[in-house]
């Protein structure tokens, strides 16, 4: 399996204290700026973790570019049937509506329920593929319900200098409630940085492209820093 030290490997829980920055170019010339802050801790006997993140968001879209609160979320996530030919991951997400302002969420409270299969290959490479499902349980009567189905292909190569990670993440994504389908790539880079924080340091940057003629924009960029296994 990958190693353990990088955070790459879906299968292997630890502790994750992380900050990133992302981009996303909109469609009609807008833009989203969002600073995601999130924590992950292990628990019972890191065969379960819990995630809380809280966006800080900007979106243009309405003519206010200040930043403030988005949608908090929380995680819970689980891995079972390990061997040495792979894993199963099932993670359920809550996403709350605390957006401060209506263009910096969804205005519905959402169930997140992801499925992973994290296949162990030759070498120490990683290709787990999965499939997330988005629902908005309850919400503001004036927004849009979240339906959302996405097919994520995740590929992590086995590098030969430790230090570096590289990850491909192509997806298939299907908005159910505005009839709308587009295709994705996310590729992260990353580069540790050695002891940080009583854990490992690793600085990553994360380019990524939309396709389709329904897609939400054309690019984004995701720049960020993370300490794991403090």
């Amino acid at each position: 399996a990958a190693s353990a030290d990088n955070g790459t490997d879906p299968t292997k829980f630890v502790t994750i204290a992380e900050g990133k920055y992302e981009y996303l170019d909109l469609q009609g010339g807008f833009g989203s700026s969002t600073l995601r802050l999130s924590y992950t801790q292990p628990f019972g006997g890191e065969r379960y973790n819990i995630r809380a993140r809280l966006p800080v968001a900007s979106v243009d879209v309405l003519g206010d570019d200040g930043y403030d609160i988005g949608d908090f979320s929380v995680e819970v996530a689980h891995v079972f049937g390990l061997n040495q030919r792979g894993a199963w991951v099932a993670k359920g997400e809550m996403v709350f509506d605390t957006a401060a302002r209506p263009e910096l969420g969804t205005g519905q409270n959402v169930l997140k329920g992801t499925l992973i299969y994290a296949k162990f290959l030759k070498g120490g490479s990683i290709f787990a593929p999965a499939v997330v499902q988005s629902n908005s349980l309850w919400g503001e009567d004036d927004r849009a319900d979240v339906n959302l189905t996405t097919f994520d292909f995740y590929y992590v190569p086995k590098l030969s200098d430790p230090r570096n990670l590289i990850t491909y993440d192509p997806s298939l994504n299907f908005d159910w409630e505005n009839n709308k389908e587009f295709a994705g790539l996310a590729v992260t880079f990353g580069r540790g940085l050695g002891p940080h924080f009583g854990g490992d340091g690793i600085l990553f940057v994360k380019p990524s492209v939309f396709a389709g003629s329904e897609r939400p924009g054309d690019w984004g960029m995701e720049v960020g820093y993370k300490v794991i296994a403090f």
